[in-house]
């Protein structure tokens, strides 16, 4: 199964890097970073895990902190998308998938 970072993934995942090591420090994004290395496992092995949350489109929702979620696509049975990292404090009309 190939998984692919979106350029938005790969900014929100950043985004979110800066700020755990900026106001959390280094252990805090160590230990983001190993969850969300888990959660792709484990989409990977079985990308219907997580609820689907947009049907039309195949799009899920994997909490990986309380903090923050990662929506994903399933392209095909050969493909994920990663679309984005949601910040769950946000408001969730601003999310746009």
């Amino acid at each position: 199964m190939k998984v692919v970072w979106t350029p938005e993934a790969k900014e929100t995942f950043s985004s979110n890097i800066d700020y755990l090591l900026s106001e959390w420090g280094e252990q805090v994004t160590l230990d983001f970073l190993d969850r969300v290395d888990e959660v792709v496992f484990r989409i990977k092995s079985n990308p219907n895990l997580f609820p689907i949350i947009k049907r039309e489109d195949n799009v899920h929702r994997c909490v990986v902190v309380k903090q923050i979620s990662l929506y994903y696509r399933i392209v095909s049975a050969q493909e994920i998308d990663l679309i984005t990292f949601w910040n769950n404090y946000q408001n969730p009309e601003r999310l746009k998938i």
